[in-house]
């Protein structure tokens, strides 16, 4: 395979046995479910488990990162695998292992287990979760691809919000101890669920000669385990300086990683991460809105969670009734997202960036002089967020998946979602981190809850800044007709 090989304007199309149906999607969006709704129970409960369990604040941000970080340390060569062996077959063994993982997690005796069944489960998810949004890809007709996409964008939200639904719901009746262990079950029987009903999705697989590049993905898993994993322990890792140790070694293995690729790419190989695929500037910037995206979802739902439960005096199910606004207006308008761009065109994804910003700062200002309750005035900008959220993510979805032709549509859906999952770890992470620094800091002057509403405060003003980054962002993608907003739909998705 030469480099000309991968070109962009001339991609190989593969052509599957049999087309995608409606009832395949289905299925393919049943399987897909489970791996949001994993992250949003756990986010909600994880004060229960490190109350179960014994253990502090970082520990519980370990068991969250442990699942994102390894995660997103499989996506990209869990696309390659899916693109060489078959998309349904790794579909198969990637929701067994999940369901598999789920039961087990749930029978965790102590943080190290448990910390190391998650990694198991986010391996399992990352396993799978490409061969999703590639099948999609590459077997659906044009108007049943372009609806698999919005949905698929639609489910992410469902899935958190239901994930907490569920968590809420079982926490309440089965207790703390019981009751995160029982929603690992249950998300687990998902994944069974849509295991049985596989056989209605069409095999696939790319037609290109697609080669592992095993070191290249060796090389990109170990870099990001050594950069989240520190920024996730902190100080707790035993001080600065084994923090700054893994941090370096973490940036030089992803400089070698870097290197790895296009060298393999001057040799006529295709690497895991072609640099072809990014050389597209609405790529290489979906992909980059895609991070700061998800590193602000990610750290949102683990703080308010956190406030609620701590500063605002309520339960589990309480946190789930504050946040069922912010999650059902997200679920319906990523539903009417393609109605509502045939009428703002091109700058709605710029608009609802902006409006993003403004709707965080009106959070940071509302609950930073919140001492007893969760104040009224939360609820409208609650849902004004989640409306802003579901305009800035399928918009990007779409630029990334419809500017990468179909022979690497495993790579795309693999860079997608590695950055997905990598941003809400690096989320809980620093911004989280962030969040229970300033809490602690200021505490003295208002009690606990004073010092966890400043801590929310902080880090959802740089939350803003972060939305206000995308914006600029998709506003240069939307100036230059890249993709963004108008005509993306009619294009097609089609990669071509």
């Amino acid at each position: 395979m030469t480099a000309q090989t991968v070109s962009l304007t001339r991609p190989v199309v593969p052509r599957p046995a049999r087309a995608l149906t409606g009832g395949g999607l289905a299925v393919l969006l049943l399987a897909y479910l489970p791996v949001n709704m994993t992250f949003g129970s756990v986010n909600l409960l994880e004060p229960a488990i490190t109350a179960d369990l014994g253990v502090g604040v970082s520990g519980g941000q370990l068991v969250l990162s442990a699942y994102t970080t390894a995660f997103a340390a499989t996506l990209v060569v869990a696309g390659r695998l899916g693109d060489r062996f078959g998309r349904r077959r790794l579909l198969a063994a990637g929701v067994g292992a999940f369901g598999a993982a789920s039961v087990l997690a749930a029978l965790a005796p102590d943080l190290v287990v448990l910390v190391v069944l998650r990694a198991v489960l986010g391996a399992a998810a990352g396993l799978f979760t490409p061969q999703v949004l590639s099948t999609i890809q590459s077997t659906a007709p044009g108007r049943l691809r372009a609806l698999g996409v919005t949905l698929f964008a639609a489910v992410s939200g469902i899935a958190t919000v239901t994930g907490q639904l569920l968590a809420g719901a079982v926490a309440q009746a089965a207790g703390e101890h019981w009751g995160w262990r029982l929603v690992q079950v249950l998300t687990g029987a998902l994944g069974a669920a849509a295991l049985v009903a596989l056989r209605t999705v069409p095999e696939s697989r790319s037609t290109a000669p697609l080669a592992l590049d095993l070191r290249g993905a060796a090389l990109l898993g170990t870099g990001l385990l050594l950069v989240v994993v520190p920024l996730t322990l902190g100080t707790s890792a035993g001080g600065p300086a084994p923090v700054s140790v893994m941090l370096a070694a973490g940036a030089a293995v992803l400089a070698v990683f870097a290197r790895s690729q296009r060298a393999a790419e001057r040799r006529g190989e295709l690497p895991v991460v072609p640099p072809s695929v990014l050389r597209t500037p609405a790529v290489r910037r979906g992909l980059v809105m895609t991070l700061l995206f998800f590193v602000g979802y990610g750290a949102f739902l683990y703080e308010f969670s956190a406030l609620a439960q701590s500063a605002f005096g309520v339960d589990a199910w309480g946190t789930v009734l504050l946040l069922l606004g912010f999650g059902a207006a997200f679920v319906v308008t990523a539903l009417v997202l393609p109605a509502v761009e045939r009428r703002t065109g091109r700058w709605t994804t710029t608009g609802a960036a902006v409006g993003q910003a403004a709707v965080l700062l009106g959070l940071a200002l509302a609950v930073d002089g919140t001492r007893d309750g969760a104040p009224a005035a939360l609820q409208p900008l609650l849902v004004l967020l989640g409306v802003t959220q579901a305009l800035m993510y399928g918009p990007v979805l779409r630029t990334v998946l419809s500017r990468t032709p179909t022979w690497a549509a495993g790579v795309a859906g693999g860079l997608f979602t590695t950055l997905q999952q990598l941003g809400l770890g690096l989320g809980v992470a620093l911004l989280g981190g962030l969040f229970h620094a300033v809490a602690t800091a200021t505490a003295g002057g208002g009690g606990a809850g004073g010092g966890l509403s400043r801590g929310f405060a902080v880090a959802v003003t740089v939350q803003a800044v972060l939305a206000l980054a995308f914006a600029f962002l998709a506003a240069r993608i939307a100036r230059a007709g890249e993709g963004i907003g108008d005509g993306v739909q009619a294009r097609g998705l089609s990669g071509r």
